[in-house]
């Protein structure tokens, strides 16, 4: 019973990430000089810096909820890979709003665990690197001004 309640709540938390703005629109109106301000970022830009940071949380959640259980002895290490796995796809989906220090963050998060195709045999790398935690560091700031604190959601174990 409890792996179903598991599976289901992990499914939930994926199925969250994949509503959470995934259109890749980028509608920043550039000034003269071609670059966009945090002061003079159109609110929908804001809005979606702080989207993004909150896929970034249930990348994150995913990642925390697939340790704890491995740890806990209730998933196995090829499961926790496949979340892994699923995690990667999911944070490369998450769009962004151009140059500014929360796309940059996310360009970083990417970079240190780059996608893992679906039905490969690839293992994910890069979760819990040391360039994953610098990148995780780097943009908590970023989300807190835009009044998204990044923030893991523990939902395993008993």
């Amino acid at each position: 019973m409890r792996g179903r309640q598991t599976a289901g709540a992990s499914a939930l938390v994926f199925v969250a990430l994949m509503l959470a703005g995934c259109d890749g629109a980028n509608d920043a109106q550039l000034e003269p000089t071609g670059e966009v301000t945090q002061a003079d970022a159109p609110e929908n830009d804001v809005a979606q810096d702080a989207a993004a940071c909150a896929a970034v949380s249930d990348v994150m959640t995913i990642v925390e909820n697939a340790g704890i259980a491995l740890r806990e002895g209730r998933m196995a290490p090829q499961e926790q890979q496949g979340w892994y796995a699923v995690a990667t796809r999911a944070l490369d989906r998450i769009p962004s709003s151009g140059d500014g220090a929360v796309s940059q963050g996310i360009a970083d998060l990417k970079e240190a665990a780059p996608a893992v195709g679906a039905g490969t045999a690839a293992e994910p790398v890069g979760i819990r690197s040391d360039a994953w935690n610098d990148a995780l560091s780097t943009l908590s700031e970023p989300c807190l001004a835009v009044d998204a604190e990044l923030a893991i959601s523990m939902f395993t174990g008993g």
